[in-house]
């Protein structure tokens, strides 16, 4: 990588031939000889968080998860702050879906932003919670980076929180929550 260390170092998935011990034990050597300074996993639920934290030595920092409107994540919410985790929030925009959400939809209009731009402040919002946008052009950056200065008021909050939805953009077979 050219680098003496990574910032953080992600388990992506906790899917076969995913072993915690071994895995989590050679993030801990990792760690230990300062070639990661933080360690982190993505995409996995509650009892996986568990035992991450029960097998490492290293504190655990993030949980890089599918985040959006449609896919609220509350009860990983309730973990993340209880546990003093980070949720990375990835696809924050549902591929662009949150433009078909009405209650999205109703709040962008009300404050003249793109629907986009209020996923992305709704998820700023979010205690212990960071959005990963992705953005092909330098319009799509500036408006993403933009949404950081929209205020969304508890009205707006409530609505996109009344949000009922499960929809996920990426569901592998092997995802812990087919489980």
């Amino acid at each position: 990588l050219g680098t003496d260390y990574v910032d953080l170092l992600y388990v992506h998935w906790p899917a076969d031939p995913y072993d915690p011990e071994t895995t989590l034990g050679a993030f801990d050597a990792l760690y230990d000889a300062g070639k990661v300074r933080h360690v982190g996993v993505s995409n996995f639920e509650p009892d996986q968080l568990d035992t991450a934290r029960a097998v490492l030595d290293a504190p655990l920092v993030a949980n890089q998860v599918e985040m959006h409107p449609l896919l609220q994540q509350r009860e990983l919410r309730e973990y993340a702050r209880r546990h003093d985790l980070w949720l990375v929030a990835y696809c924050p925009v549902a591929r662009n879906l949150v433009a078909d959400v009405p209650e999205v939809v109703t709040v962008a209009e009300r404050h003249d932003v793109t629907p986009a731009q209020v996923s992305l402040a709704w998820l700023l919002s979010k205690e212990r919670v960071v959005p990963i946008p992705k953005a092909a052009s330098e319009r799509h950056q500036r408006e993403n980076l933009a949404a950081r200065d929209l205020d969304l008021d508890d009205e707006d909050l409530e609505r996109i929180d009344g949000i009922e939805r499960e929809h996920r953009i990426v569901d592998r077979e092997y995802a812990p929550w087919r489980r």
